[in-house]
């Protein structure tokens, strides 16, 4: 697990695109080594950015219904890999 939360750390550190990012980087990020899915998402919009909580959004709302799911079961990171409110890094 250690090497997972090294990675996690490494990512949400990451300042790379910040010249070209408005609103400065953010990386929001949340995995599991227990979860069954990834979901990956890319230019996250102003409330995900401002919330640290991916998927906080109509998009998030429309994902989740397509999977059939509610947001306790889809930001449980033992069963799906996505991030979370409790991971707000």
């Amino acid at each position: 697990m250690t090497q997972l939360i090294d990675l996690l750390e490494e990512v949400r550190a990451c300042r790379l695109c910040e010249p070209h990012l408005p609103l400065g980087p953010r990386p929001v990020v949340q995995a599991g080594e227990g979860a069954r899915l990834l979901i990956v998402g890319q230019a996250p919009g102003t409330r995900v950015h401002e919330t640290g909580i991916p998927w906080n959004d109509p998009s998030g709302e429309r994902l989740r219904d397509w999977l059939q799911i509610g947001p306790e079961t889809f930001y449980d990171c033992l069963l799906y890999t996505s991030p979370s409110p409790r991971d707000r890094g």
